[in-house]
């Protein structure tokens, strides 16, 4: 499937949607739709155009082609390799459904964790017994692309993810994702608050 990325391209560039809305000369309106698909929307070359030169980027940058069964919510744009057996596997794929499945409740603690701590991580395990989701601050970690994703993460769009694949927070057995939903990080807060 081909995943449209333009909200995590917009999050990272730190583009508004007043920004792109004036710059294509469309409503805001518009783009908040064109940032909430899934699939890449029509677009006439021009408008294409219009968006790559106000992101400076490629049409390649907005777009990810995602093998079927991985859900959506993850970008896998930033997964990493620790050992010379790549993560991002089958499993790792199976896995990862369940890490959508709490994707409100990611948000909501990454928003709660940066209004209270300051950037950081959440942590995610999928354990036998259930999920164990914690959030780490930046200050903790000495990972150079853990600290690289939270430098260029909005945590009022996105969360930055460590996804373990078991319970040794020791070893470097970890992803990292950019995980985005259909609610920004404080709306799930509030809803949260709110139950």
């Amino acid at each position: 499937m081909i995943r449209w990325k333009l909200n995590e391209v917009m999050a990272r560039k730190r583009v508004r949607n007043k920004d792109l809305a004036e710059a294509l000369n469309i409503t805001e309106n518009s783009v908040y739709r064109l940032r909430k698909v899934d699939a890449m929307p029509r677009l006439t070359p021009e408008r294409l155009n219009g968006i790559c030169a106000v992101l400076r980027c490629q049409p390649g940058d907005l777009l990810e082609w995602v093998p079927e069964g991985v859900e959506r919510g993850v970008d896998s744009s930033e997964s990493r390799t620790v050992s010379s057996t790549p993560v991002w596997d089958i499993a790792a794929q199976r896995s990862l459904g369940s890490l959508t499945q709490f994707c409100d409740q990611i948000m909501a603690l990454s928003w709660k964790g940066y209004k209270y701590y300051g950037p950081g991580a959440v942590v995610y395990t999928d354990k036998p017994t259930g999920p164990e989701i914690a959030y780490v601050e930046r200050n903790v970690l000495s990972d150079p692309e853990c600290l690289a994703a939270i430098s260029h993460n909005r945590p009022e769009i996105a969360a930055v993810v460590l996804y373990y694949y078991d319970d040794n927070y020791d070893a470097g057995n970890y992803t990292i994702f950019t995980l985005t939903g259909t609610k920004s990080p404080p709306e799930c807060y509030a809803l949260l608050m709110d139950d």
